[in-house]
This record gives C-alpha cells, structure tokens and sequence, in this order.
C-alpha cells in the first residue's frame, strides 16, 4: 500500500503506479544528506501522516480495512501523498508547474535521517501516523525487511504565506484555478491558509484525471445511469472550488471589518452573498443552466500520461487556455435549482472494490 524501503536507487520510480502522472523521485546526487533547521507546519496532510482510512476516499464496507489489495488499489488514486504526486506531476508533464508552488519531488525519508529529525524536534511530540485501539496506521502492513513503511514526503520550494489577501492576488489565484482545471485537476481545496507566495501550494484532496471518482472509462462495467451521475458529481466538485474560492472572499472580509480590507472579487454570480448562485443568463430554455469556468473532462490524459503502472511517463503537453469554453450543465432542471441554491459540493457517494475495480455505493449515489 505504501512505498517500501528502497534497497538501490532503481527502487525509486516515478509514483505512484497506477494509471495517470506520477512524480519523479528528488534527486540527491548520492546520499541523502539533509539538514533539518525549523519547523514550519503541521497537520496530518502536510506531514504526510498515515492517516485512516477515514481521511481519504478509501473502500467502505467490512473486510477493507484488512484488505490490501482493496486499500492499495484505492490509495494510489486518493491517498494523500498520491494526490500530490499526481498534482505535481501533471503540472509537470502539462509544462505547467508556474500554476503553483514549485515542486522537486518527492522523498521516502531515510531511517537515520528520520531519527535525526525526531531527536531535533523531540519538544514538538511529531507523531507521523495516526493510532486505533488495534493498531497503528504506519504498522499496519509491513515491509519485505518486516519494518514499517518509510516516512515520505514533497519537497518543495520555501515560501511565505500571504498574509493579506488583495485583489491582485484573488485574481491571480482565480485564473490559475482556471487554467489548473483545464489541465484535468479539481477538489483544489481553495483557501487562504494554502496560498504561498500568491500560488497554490497543498494538492492532498486534489482528484487529477484520470480518476476512479470521475473516469468511468477506468471501470468497463459501469452502466449508462452510473456513468451519467458520474458525470454530474464530476460538475459538482468542479463547482465546489469556484464556491470555496468565493467562500475564502467571504471568510476574509468577514474577518476584516476595516473597509479599506474589504474584497469584492468573486468568481461566480451571487458569490457576494453567498446566498445561491444567481446567473444572469437569457432567457432561453437552453440557457436555463449552471456553469463552471472551465471543463476539466476536456484534457486528454490518454495522450498525456502512457505508462500506467510501470512508472514509465512519455508525455504530449497539453497548454490550458486563458479564457476557456465554460462547462454548462444542463440537465434536470430540479438538479439545476438545487445546484443553484447550494454553494459547496463535494463527493456524494462511497465506493466499493471488487473484481478489480471501483463502483459507487448506488443507496449513497444520490442528490445530497
């Protein structure tokens, strides 16, 4: 489920191996020889804990959590730490890291470099992996040497957070969301605490293309109704980052009575109000629909990501475009209100594994 300790540098491929873009290793030129100066953060995505299975979009239904193949068919796509990899390398492969904080790589931590870490921060009490009566997470399925996994990790460029939030940094934010959906990329978890240096910088939730959540192509027995709800949740999370995005507005100027701190930029109509989403469409029956700002199911991962889970990547760039088609929905008009009365979205449904493949909890795949 997790990596294993490399014995030789060729244990250290590009992750993770499923289909889709993988993150290249950092190089060290030789040993890894790091320096451990400050802490800087916490919390269980940005330490790459090994979190429960609660914490990411992991197979429900009893059995699973002792079941590995189940967890590590699932854990590729939606684990945190996968999550990032994928992030970063689509960004990557698509010649479009300047959309967000700068990434190298990543990194399986070393043992004596992890004991050194634990022996420089002991008055922190880090604990990397989360605890149950039964058992601990990081121990749960050991390695071929019989010890726990290695502790891992992104590497990336040291920023500063933005303090304060202007509208030259909204606007900026706002279109490299754009362009990032455009590149197959959505659940972007839009907020304040993770911008740096005015860009993006934590992709642990994020869902890269392609996905068990938003591809059906990746399960050929999905049915026609399965595929079409698919579809819609699929809009749904793409929404859910231009609320969240307006929510962050909200959130700031609520906190920041001074009149000369307040923002009025948002993404989406009525995003200052916060009450539903009020488009100012025509009034044709064809227009009678919500929209995103830009379609994610319009990259084509197939021509850019070959490999699958043999780590190896050949890629074709795919440049998002600065003002794309939006992405209208226009489905039931009973969905349509209810998507207009509701401001966050988020996956509305568990899912199952078996026979290989991923399927939907149909008692949960519903209108929430």
């Amino acid at each position: 489920m997790y990596p294993d300790w490399p014995e030789s540098p060729s244990d250290l491929v590009p992750l993770p191996l499923c289909e889709g873009p993988k993150l290249e290793p950092f190089d060290f030129q030789g040993p890894q020889k790091i320096e451990f100066i400050e802490h800087i953060g916490e919390g269980s995505h940005s330490h790459f804990k090994f979190v429960g299975d609660e914490e990411w979009e992991s197979p429900v239904g009893e059995g699973n959590m002792d079941n590995l193949e189940a967890l590590t068919a699932f854990s590729k796509y939606a684990e945190p730490f996968n999550c990032e990899c994928r992030a970063f390398g689509r960004l990557k492969e698509a010649g479009c890291e300047h959309l967000a904080t700068k990434c190298f790589g990543y990194l399986l931590l070393e043992d004596y470099n992890e004991r050194a870490m634990m022996d420089q921060f002991k008055d922190l009490a880090l604990d990397f992996t989360e605890h149950y009566d039964e058992f601990d997470v990081r121990s749960r399925f050991l390695g071929k040497s019989g010890k726990p996994p290695p502790i891992r990790g992104i590497i990336k460029e040291l920023g500063q957070p933005d303090e304060k939030l202007r509208t030259r940094t909204l606007r900026g934010i706002l279109q490299d969301v754009i362009q990032i959906q455009q590149l197959g990329m959505i659940s972007l978890d839009i907020a304040h605490r993770q911008i740096i240096n005015g860009k993006l910088s934590d992709f642990s939730t994020t869902i890269t293309f392609p996905h068990f959540i938003t591809n059906p192509e990746l399960n050929p027995h999905l049915g026609p109704e399965v595929m079409a709800r698919m579809e819609l949740q699929t809009f749904k999370m793409s929404l859910h980052d231009y609320c969240m995005f307006d929510e962050m507005v909200r959130e700031w100027n609520g906190n920041h009575q001074d009149p000369r701190d307040q923002l009025a930029f948002y993404s989406l109509p009525g995003g200052k109000s916060g009450q539903g989403l009020k488009y100012e469409l025509r009034s044709l029956p064809s227009r009678e629909c919500v929209y995103t700002l830009a379609d994610p199911r319009t990259y084509d991962w197939r021509s850019s990501s070959h490999g699958g889970s043999g780590g190896k990547v050949t890629k074709k760039r795919q440049r998002p475009r600065a003002k794309p088609s939006r992405w209208f929905y226009q489905g039931d008009p009973d969905v349509v209100a209810k998507i207009k009365r509701r401001r966050l979205y988020g996956a509305a449904y568990e899912w199952h594994y078996r026979d290989g493949h991923a399927f939907p909890h149909m008692k949960l795949f519903g209108e929430r």
